[in-house]
């Protein structure tokens, strides 16, 4: 439960800051013509918060990792909450829905999907 909704504030992180940070840029537009020095305040104040601002998405990326990889060992997938999981070379496959994992726990791409089946497929072909 914790790591589902982990995952989903995860995928959503970035457009809230994105928006977080377009608010106050009309905000700070509007003040330029009403009352300047808030403006200024503004993009300081935003400026300053942006350490704040990843250090704390890198936070959740790192619980989100941790509980990714415990639940992988336990051969669930994070993802589905199914199994069983196929432990290949660098990554993890769940063999139910086919979602692969990187070894720090991190959910692969479509395409770096596609370039490790690839990869997979070339390794079993024969040449006689």
């Amino acid at each position: 439960m914790i790591l589902r909704l982990l995952r989903a504030v995860n995928r959503v992180y970035p457009f809230l800051v994105l928006s977080g940070y377009m608010g106050a840029f009309l905000l700070a537009f509007i003040c330029i013509f009403s009352f300047p020095l808030g403006a200024l305040v503004l993009v300081i104040g935003s400026v300053l918060s942006l350490a704040f601002v990843v250090f704390f998405g890198e936070t959740l990326s790192g619980i989100e990792g941790i509980l990714t990889r415990r639940t992988l060992k336990k051969n669930r997938c994070p993802a589905c909450r199914m199994g069983p999981i196929q432990k290949n070379a660098a990554t993890y496959q769940c063999l139910g829905c086919g979602i692969c994992f990187d070894m720090d726990g991190a959910q692969l791409s479509q395409d770096a999907q596609e370039i490790e089946a690839s990869d997979a497929d070339a390794k079993f072909i024969v040449v006689d």
